[in-house]
């Protein structure tokens, strides 16, 4: 690039500059001073911006010293810069630089990290000039990539000094205090957890394309005869999900898990086995089941964990039954063959609660959960699963990958991962009717015929 500063005024091939006139007045007529950086590269677009400042800003502004970083610059033509201006090319502490300014001129990044140290900025790039970094001109600035992205338009010199001198003056404060709000979006970590979930989502979709249908089944507890007192008959008895892990794998199904569709373990026939609640008999007589047929399963737990029976149930006649301990619940985690999801709390009606403790219901059991056990919570089973906008919303917000209902929702898993169809199993499903709902084509059975399912 091929910089020239002339102080006769003589427009010259690569850079002038016009002679300083009067320069900037302070409000007693003193003239104004400061340090001012502009920080950007001297080729293109940006060197435009700084043959522009360095013509028509910097002569205005006598007692100011300019600092431009960036390059590539010319040695030969350093001297002839006006006397309050140096470009010092490339650096590696711009920090550094950063932290000895009053005023950040840049676009890009360098307003980022000006505002980062808590400096006065003035965002202007390739595309517009925003101005000083105000309450009034961030969402502008983000949009544009502080002034980066945009239609470009043409570089209004007395709108920069005009700026410069109110900063300078101290007229106009840079909001400092509103500095970590402004920020909030450009967290590097925060930033890295949001691209990662794309391509989570991404992997996620991907997988569950693939499937017109894959059968998520419903459980309860597993008990080694049937209950002669239950009201709800929510169980399947030991031999009878024998027989069944046995059939699903002489059928040549994978039983997977919302975490293993989560990391895009490819199975070519999924089914996803569900057991809600947590009871202790699930530690019993499930994992070992689970360990005989080399099969893995979801179990939906209450966060919690003060909660020893079934009490939402027992007040309407069900037998009180004893729910899983902690370390029955790490013990199945830690087997490899259990995942464990949150049932929320305290298996309330999220319907019926208001917005706060929703948030306490979906967040704090993720949470209880999460340090419990040691890994991550990505599934949230809808208690009663009853659920509709609001409930939706808060699973997505508590970060779950995945919200499951009952026998609510699309047919298909991909449709919606936060209104997850599931098939009931009840105790009377006999091996005609295990091999209907794992076929693949049930729920669309169903549909067609008008029958519950």
């Amino acid at each position: 690039m091929h910089l020239t500063c002339i102080d006769a005024g003589e427009r010259a091939h690569g850079m002038s500059c016009a002679p300083g006139g009067n320069g900037g007045e302070g409000a007693n007529g003193a003239p104004i001073s400061g340090r001012v950086a502009w920080i950007g590269r001297l080729t293109g677009p940006k060197g435009e911006l700084a043959r522009a400042l360095l013509r028509d800003v910097v002569p205005r502004f006598p007692a100011v010293a300019f600092t431009f970083v960036g390059g590539p610059v010319d040695p030969a033509h350093v001297a002839q810069l006006p006397s309050n201006a140096r470009l010092v090319g490339f650096v590696a502490d711009v920090a550094g630089v950063m932290r000895e300014q009053d005023v950040i001129i840049g676009g890009g990044r360098v307003p980022l990290e000006a505002m980062r140290l808590g400096k006065s900025v003035i965002a202007v790039g390739e595309g517009c000039y925003i101005g000083p970094i105000t309450v009034d001109t961030i969402a502008r600035a983000r949009a544009t990539n502080f002034g980066d992205c945009a239609v470009r338009e043409p570089l209004a010199p007395q709108t920069v000094i005009d700026d410069l001198t109110q900063l300078l003056r101290g007229a106009l404060k840079a909001p400092v205090q509103d500095y970590p709000a402004f920020l909030k979006d450009y967290d590097p970590e925060r930033v890295h957890a949001q691209i990662g979930q794309v391509y989570r989502d991404a992997a996620i979709d991907g997988y569950l394309s693939r499937f017109p249908e894959l059968p998520i089944l419903t459980y309860h507890r597993v008990v080694p005869e049937p209950p002669a007192d239950s009201r709800f008959n929510i169980y399947v008895t030991q031999a009878e999900l024998d027989r069944q892990l046995a059939a699903l794998k002489a059928r040549g199904f994978d039983t997977v898990t919302f975490r293993d569709i989560a990391a895009g373990r490819q199975a070519r026939k999924p089914v996803i086995l569900t057991f809600d609640d947590g009871y202790a008999d699930n530690y019993e007589h499930l994992l070992p089941l689970l360990e005989r047929h080399d099969a893995k399963a979801v179990i939906f737990a209450l966060g919690d964990r003060g909660i020893a029976t079934n009490v939402w149930d027992a007040t309407h006649g069900e037998p009180a039954t004893e729910l899983m301990n902690d370390a029955q619940l790490r013990a199945c985690q830690a087997s490899g063959r259990i995942e464990i999801g949150s049932h929320g709390l305290a298996h309330r009606h999220l319907p019926q609660i208001d917005d706060a403790a929703l948030a306490h219901e979906v967040t704090d059991s993720k949470r209880a959960l999460a340090e419990l056990v040691g890994d991550e919570i990505v599934s949230f089973a809808y208690p009663y699963g009853e659920y509709g906008a609001r409930e939706v919303d808060a699973v997505k917000r508590a970060g779950y990958l995945f919200g499951i209902g009952t026998v609510n929702g699309p047919l298909r898993m991909g449709a919606d991962r936060y209104r997850i169809r599931r098939i009931t199993m009840f105790p009377r499903t006999g091996r005609v009717g295990f091999w209907k709902k794992t076929s693949g084509y049930y729920l669309r059975y169903c549909k067609l015929k008008g029958k519950d399912f």
